[in-house]
């Protein structure tokens, strides 16, 4: 089946003015994307994919009101009636804005929905974080489920205790390393090495959490280790699986700041998607990335994993055609660990009962294929042992 994700970029505009904001070179202005813009999209996209996966992006999405996002959802009703092309939605908000009428809508129309809190440090260089609490706390009664996303800004962040406030109140979470983009730059931040390094620390505690959430990274890694399909988008190749949107109309690879550096053709200008993955900005992107992977291939024994890892991250790290050091780094450390780690767990066939309640849904086939391929591996014994308990 072939699907492709679309960051649509709603507005630059924001509500908030966090201090390692990404978009901020922007000006956050107030210009919405024109959903005439999004329909074209759309209809394109149905010509070449069996699935459409719509991520409402910013800025702030919301900011755009919710009269806004209920024409939309009416355009992608309109268009998976003529198709009959599935059209999954999900949106990133910093969560202030989300009314009973945004948790309905959400409700009624299958949204995934991404809030980018950072915890018990959110106010450190966030804003409004007692009212995304209030916010969880509707969400929950309403039944719509969500998960948080979490910067981690310096090394001052504490991991366990995050997680643990996470873990408390049942919400997902995953943390991310702060990019240095926009005013990020102006930050002191924290070092690739030892954010890998306490990503290790919290992965041995998350491991045997018995009463623990997901947190994404160390779900996709384990699965992708294990011979899963799943990918982080920094450790994957993305080109051609990925579009975005900008509020001008710009087509570019995705919704990453620096990759706005390689804008690929304006959806009122083309006539089919293909146009706009040979557009000169495409091509260029895949030229540079191709020669960055040549040079991981030949230098690291998890190229067959990471791929040359994400074009973004290279951009600000070096440049397009140069090995990101800050994501390998990352990647190469807590990878190892978590695949080594959990080859331990199978061998020694420890109970699901006593790991974390995630690791279920990631030996599952929501997750992956219990097929050929696992079969006779260590992966594959170990499914067998304990595939009854998730049935």
């Amino acid at each position: 089946m072939k699907k492709i994700d679309v960051i649509l970029k709603v507005t630059d505009k924001c509500n908030l003015r966090c201090k390692y904001c990404y978009n901020s070179k922007t000006g956050y202005g107030d210009k919405v994307l024109p959903l005439e813009y999004f329909e074209k999209l759309l209809y394109l996209l149905v010509e070449s994919y069996d699935t459409v996966r719509v991520v409402w992006h910013g800025g702030e999405p919301l900011t755009a009101g919710i009269e806004y996002f209920k024409q939309a959802m009416e355009i992608e009703q309109k268009v998976k009636f003529q198709y009959g092309i599935p059209i999954e939605n999900s949106v990133q908000t910093n969560g202030t804005l989300i009314t009973k009428e945004f948790a309905k809508l959400f409700k009624d129309n299958g949204f995934k929905v991404g809030i980018s809190y950072d915890g018990l440090n959110n106010d450190k260089y966030r804003q409004q974080g007692s009212k995304v609490l209030e916010n969880f706390k509707l969400l929950k009664k309403l039944g719509v489920k969500f998960g948080c996303l979490a910067v981690v800004a310096d090394a001052d962040y504490d991991l366990k205790a995050n997680y643990e406030f996470f873990a408390k109140n049942n919400i997902p979470v995953d943390f991310n390393y702060i990019f240095p983009e926009g005013e990020a730059k102006n930050l002191s931040g924290v070092s690739a090495k030892v954010f890998a390094d306490k990503m290790c620390n919290l992965f041995d505690y998350w491991l045997y959490d018995k009463n623990g959430v997901d947190v994404r990274t160390f779900s996709f890694y384990l699965n992708t280790s294990i011979g899963g399909c799943a990918r982080v988008c920094a450790n994957s190749s993305c080109h051609g699986k990925y579009l975005g949107l900008c509020p001008d109309g710009t087509l570019q690879n995705c919704g990453r700041d620096s990759i706005s550096a390689y804008p690929f053709v304006n959806v009122n200008d083309i006539n089919s998607i293909k146009e706009a993955f040979a557009s000169n900005g495409a091509m260029e992107l895949i030229k540079g990335s191709i020669a960055r992977r040549n040079k991981c291939k030949e230098s690291c024994e998890l190229y067959s994993v990471c791929q040359g890892g994400c074009a973004d991250c290279a951009i600000w790290d070096g440049g397009l055609e140069n090995v990101p050091e800050s994501s390998c780094v990352i990647f190469k450390t807590l990878y190892v660990k978590i695949r080594d780690t959990f080859k331990e767990v199978m061998e020694k066939k420890i109970p699901l009962s006593e790991l974390n309640p995630s690791i279920k849904f990631v030996l599952s086939s929501k997750f992956i294929r219990f097929d050929s391929s696992l079969k006779g591996t260590l992966a594959g014994d170990y499914l067998q042992l304990w595939m009854k308990p998730l049935e």
